[in-house]
């Protein structure tokens, strides 16, 4: 188990550090320092390699590097760009990381849909199953000559020329977003989500812009739930898990990661606004933080493991007393 973090601003980075924890709690493999002068420091450990192994006399040899000409890198990448083994299972952590933000459209996700059949049932059977009237999601393609379709669709030059780079990719024009495959000289194929609805025991097909915020939000969601299903190992950042979902359905997701988790190993940190999702039930109060702005504009953060919560007290009702904090203070109320 690692610690590890900096300070920086737009010139340079002032502090850096790296700390394993052992049993004598957590022990610096190296840190970093800037003085009033802006100077830089680096102190390598002996936690971090012995004195005179490779990799300690190529660490001391990087540090040199970052205190002259690179006060703006991070110490910890140089390390790793270098092939330092030591720092491995650190970035191996953050390249793990998938943020997921309230706008986000799954890039790819027609492409996969269309070459993984079952990931293509996972989809359907999950937005099925969460009452969105969706009873199967499939992707149709379409091959045509791109030139052709950018002329009658009007592109402007940048993002033709933007397209004509890449092998595959998404793009979006008058709200609507077209997934591309590899292209073939001007031949490109355009893949879309279809979702089939059953209307009076009719099969009616949808365009993804045709369905509600909260489908299209579940679309963002699932597929993490599905990776975990496949045994990888993530760290997931989801901002406003909540946003265009009934409650009911965002527990619900969270129920499907907590039951997933420990055989995956995968782990969630979210925003949310809906305060039905403070739950002792299923999280420790030290795993629940209330987020709030002072009058100064500063925003803090603090564990809900800060107060004492009794045995059965309604901590919904005690949040929204203002017991925690972190509630809208509404002026004239």
């Amino acid at each position: 188990m690692y610690e590890y973090g900096f300070s920086l601003d737009a010139k340079q980075v002032y502090e850096e550090w790296l700390m394993i924890l052992t049993k004598d709690g957590f022990e610096p493999l190296f840190e970093r320092q800037t003085d009033i002068e802006e100077k830089t420091t680096i102190e390598i450990t002996s936690k971090f390699a012995r004195q005179g192994s490779k990799n300690r006399e190529l660490a001391e040899l990087l540090k040199e590097t970052i205190k002259e000409k690179q006060k703006n890198q991070l110490f910890l990448y140089k390390l790793y760009d270098n092939g330092i083994k030591r720092v491995e299972p650190v970035m191996e952590w953050f390249q793990s990381i998938q943020v997921i933000f309230p706008s986000t459209k799954v890039r790819f996700l027609p492409i996969r849909i269309s070459r993984d059949i079952d990931f293509q049932k996972f989809m359907s059977d999950s937005l099925s199953k969460m009452d969105t009237d969706v009873v199967r999601v499939s992707a149709v393609s379409n091959e045509l000559d791109f030139h052709d379709f950018a002329e009658k669709s009007h592109f402007p030059k940048e993002l033709i020329q933007d397209i004509e780079e890449k092998k595959q990719g998404m793009f979006s024009m008058a709200g609507k977003y077209y997934i591309f495959g590899e292209k073939q000289g001007n031949r490109m194929t355009l893949i879309q989500i279809k979702f089939e609805h059953k209307l009076n025991s009719k099969s009616v097909e949808f365009d993804l812009e045709d369905e509600s915020d909260g489908t299209q939000r579940l679309l963002d969601l699932l597929p993490m739930l599905f990776a975990m299903d496949k045994k990888t190992r993530n760290i997931y950042f989801v901002d406003e898990i909540d946003r265009s979902l009934h409650t009911k359905l965002s527990k619900y997701l969270l129920k499907l990661f907590l039951e997933n988790s420990d055989e995956s190993n995968c782990q969630i940190l979210y925003t949310a606004h809906d305060v039905n999702l403070i739950d002792l039930d299923n999280f420790a109060q030290d795993e629940i933080w209330f987020v709030e702005k002072k009058l100064t504009g500063e925003t803090t953060i603090k564990p809900m493991s800060d107060f004492e919560v009794k045995a059965g007290q309604d901590v919904l009702k005690a949040y929204l007393s203002g017991r925690f904090g972190a509630v809208p203070v509404i002026k004239g109320v």
